[in-house]
């Protein structure tokens, strides 16, 4: 056993994570700023789908429409052909800062859920900031989970066994969705699993790590659009600032260590403990924001199978 083994450093990364971003940040050197959001969202798309696996052929793929405010808007269902009914359901909102991000981004996180745990996924295209700012994303986000429960039997879905998750903004939208459930005495999730969330959009709330593309710069600016002026300590915007967590449903959280947003997922942890509501938070050592979904680390491989467990024994009643 080595007496003096090498400490990390305060920003080492797993050798593929680092050569990914290397590579993003050559590509970025000799790129124009996107000239509009419409082009930040393309270049948005088209770094995470270059991550994306093959589609599944043992899945069957559906979309549905949802009424919500003032329109409507599209849920992407994922079921296994061979799923029996009624199917353990898990309804699923993407990241992407609440202004980027639709059903095929999401789908490179959500998707191996359907098959590892195996359950029906239910990913949510909410209408994105600026064009409509909070609280229309939480509230597009209720629609579809009062929708999946009220629908539930002609989708082949079991309403008693629904859970709720995200992707950093899609977790802040999880955890809003179960705090706004409990306060209008909807039936809650089994569960809120909450990947690399984004809890607290007060000012300076994330730390700054070196390294990663998420910035608190970023995450500023994301805020600003999404709040559109609106208060940051919202409980419904930021989850951390919320004066009662009691009632919640079970939470799992998983955080990076150079994530800006990982303080916040640990904290709310704290937060749920003292209310008396169960939680786990897992810190993946060696990455930043997202960057376990790079291909051809070993936490490309070991995140889906830690969230299908967290999933699966929800859903087989674990948690209550």
């Amino acid at each position: 056993m080595n007496p003096d083994p090498t400490p990390l450093s305060p920003v080492h990364l797993d050798p593929p994570v680092r050569r990914y971003f290397a590579g993003l940040a050559a590509g970025a050197a000799e790129t124009q700023p996107p000239a509009d959001l419409a082009e930040m969202r393309r270049r948005a798309a088209e770094t995470l789908l270059s991550v994306a696996p093959a589609p599944d052929p043992r899945v069957k793929v559906t979309h549905h429409h949802v009424p919500v405010r003032r329109g409507e808007i599209v849920v992407r269902i994922l079921r296994p052909h061979d799923l029996p009914s009624p199917a353990p359901a898990y309804l699923f909102m993407h990241g992407g800062g609440w202004v980027h991000g639709d059903l095929d981004t999401g789908e490179v996180e959500c998707g191996p859920m359907a098959t590892l745990v195996p359950c029906m996924v239910v990913s949510v295209d909410y209408r994105l900031a600026p064009e409509h700012p909070f609280p229309t994303a939480l509230e597009d986000c209720l629609a579809a989970y009062t929708w999946l429960l009220d629908h539930a039997s002609g989708l082949g879905a079991d309403p008693a066994r629904v859970a709720v998750g995200g992707a950093s903004a899609g977790a802040n939208l999880a955890a809003a969705l179960c705090l706004a459930a409990r306060d209008r005495g909807l039936p809650l999730p089994l569960l809120q699993h909450l990947d690399m969330p984004a809890l607290d959009l007060t000012p300076d709330s994330a730390f700054n790590p070196a390294g990663g593309a998420l910035t608190p710069t970023a995450i500023r600016e994301f805020a600003m659009h999404y709040l559109d002026g609106g208060d940051p300590a919202h409980p419904y915007a930021s989850p951390l600032h919320a004066p009662d967590l009691s009632g919640l449903p079970p939470a799992v959280i998983l955080v990076s260590e150079h994530d800006p947003l990982r303080d916040q997922g640990e904290r709310y942890l704290v937060r749920l403990h003292e209310a008396g509501v169960p939680a786990a938070a897992l810190r993946i050592l060696a990455h930043t924001h997202a960057s376990w979904l790079i291909p051809d680390t070993v936490t490309s491989a070991v995140v889906p199978e830690l969230r299908a467990a967290g999933l699966r024994r929800a859903f087989s009643g674990g948690f209550s």
